[in-house]
């Protein structure tokens, strides 16, 4: 999870905590990019696998 300003994370980790079921949140990493619109407070990216 990338954030424009880090001063967000305690709003973006309740965010997450609200949405991700306890128990099975995935591997996360967070940290502060300039995004490509300064509109943008919030990128996620996204990986995932099947079998």
């Amino acid at each position: 999870i990338w954030l424009a300003d880090m001063a967000d994370f305690a709003e973006m980790n309740a965010v997450w905590d609200g949405w991700v079921a306890p128990g099975h949140a995935p591997a996360r990493a967070t940290g502060e990019a300039k995004l490509a619109t300064p509109d943008y407070r919030v990128e996620v990216i996204v990986t995932a696998a099947q079998g």
